[in-house]
């Protein structure tokens, strides 16, 4: 494997904005549980069936399980989206290609972390919303969940390998 070039890239406005707004989630996410700490039953859903009935439940303290993970996952790829040099490519990366995959490589990479935040962060919801007596969001929110990480990963590598053809 040859040496990849490392590039210094500045984010776009887009980028920016929904790095913003994931951090925006995750700070809501908090608030929500802060604010409503008293009315969350001391039982909650900790998992939810494919029909997005829940099927297992859990102390209170469970429903910060979702935020820290949300947490956990946007930071770990906040710093990996800095480093597209080390990411792997269904193509080959070469001086002439390399700072067009990069950006197309981080923009994946944050736009996957902004659906992550946001479908945890209803996850939490969802679960304190059930928790309360009311109705969840059924298969909806999976279906949402698979097809957002999904279709963007599919998007962005299929953007990739058309760069093979230039």
């Amino acid at each position: 494997m040859s040496e990849r070039p490392v590039i210094k890239l500045p984010k776009t406005l887009s980028e920016k904005i929904l790095e913003t707004l994931s951090i925006v989630i995750l700070l809501g996410i908090y608030g929500y549980i802060i604010v409503n700490w008293s009315e969350i039953p001391d039982r909650v859903p900790t998992h939810f069936n494919f029909a997005g009935e829940p099927d297992s439940w859990g102390g209170k303290g469970s429903i910060l399980i979702l935020p820290i993970i949300a947490t956990f996952l946007f930071k770990t790829m906040f710093i990996l989206s800095k480093f597209p040099h080390i990411h792997n490519y269904p193509i080959e990366v070469t001086p002439e290609n390399a700072e067009s995959i990069y950006r197309i490589s981080r923009k994946m990479l944050i736009t996957i972390n902004f659906f992550l935040t946001f479908f945890l962060a209803i996850g939490a919801w969802e679960m304190a919303n059930v928790a309360q007596g009311n109705e969840g969001l059924g298969m909806w929110y999976l279906i949402g969940l698979l097809v957002s990480i999904f279709g963007t990963m599919g998007y962005y590598i299929y953007k990739m390998i058309k760069l093979r053809k230039k």
